[in-house]
């Protein structure tokens, strides 16, 4: 008496191999989904237009010789110490705060005008590494400058950001 193909081992070893790859198949298409790589920009050829107006930001910036000392306290507060030859100083400025990797994580602070120099309170709890760039918010009398660079808040919970120059 013969065994029925469906009970025999190899035709279901056979099926299960390309089976496996269907569903491997699915679940890389779901983790890209999940995961997609939103580093890469949709709109890259605005960005680039945009890149010489970026450019004279830091310029300003290394002109007024800026170094701005960032502070992140336990308690989620962020103080921004400004140096430099700026007059006036503005009344806000603004910090942005990118993950490397993650955009969902990033984050923007208005920082307010104090004596001790810039503050804001957040809920955030901030750490791990992240590119930040503090500029000015534009007034009538006075041009926007940015400072750019990376901290890691697991290192240390001061940062300096300084200006560079641009040619």
């Amino acid at each position: 008496m013969e065994i029925p193909w469906y009970r025999q081992f190899w035709p279901w070893f056979l099926i299960s191999l390309p089976a496996a790859v269907v569903v491997a198949g699915v679940g890389t298409v779901g983790i890209s989904w999940r995961y997609a790589d939103n580093l890469v920009a949709d709109d890259y050829y605005k960005q680039g237009l945009a890149i010489n107006r970026r450019l004279s930001e830091d310029r300003r910036a290394a002109a007024q010789r800026l170094v701005a000392t960032l502070h992140v306290e336990h308690g989620g507060r962020i103080r921004v110490v400004l140096l430099g030859a700026l007059a006036p100083r503005p009344d806000h400025l603004q910090l942005l705060l990118q993950h490397p990797t993650r955009r969902e994580l990033d984050r923007h602070f208005v920082l307010g005008r104090n004596d001790a120099g810039y503050s804001v309170d957040t809920d955030d709890q901030l750490s791990g590494r992240w590119y930040t760039t503090l500029r000015s918010l534009a007034s009538e009398d006075q041009h926007v400058w940015r400072l750019k660079g990376e901290v890691d808040f697991r290192q240390q919970s001061q940062h300096t950001l300084s200006s560079r120059r641009v040619d």
